[in-house]
């Protein structure tokens, strides 16, 4: 006899994780798009107080904030 109990409790596993996954990158891309403006004004910022370029340019620097702060959101 089959038995198709596991089949479905992993079918929603996955479905659940899709949906987080999903969810993860909304906010994630939200997150990108509003700490480009603020990590843009201190790239600069930095680029004309000490006259060379930063270490991580404006895009890496809110990629580096979204990394950070979407875990933030689903550990709460």
């Amino acid at each position: 006899m089959t038995d198709f109990n596991n089949d479905i409790n992993n079918m929603r596993d996955a479905k659940r994780q899709r949906q987080i996954t999903r969810e993860y990158q909304v906010y994630f891309g939200l997150i990108f798009l509003a700490a480009v403006p603020s990590c843009t004004a201190i790239w600069a910022y930095g680029l004309v107080r000490h006259a060379k370029m930063p270490a991580q340019g404006p895009i890496q620097s809110a990629i580096g904030e979204a990394r950070t702060i979407t875990p933030c959101i689903f550990w709460a």
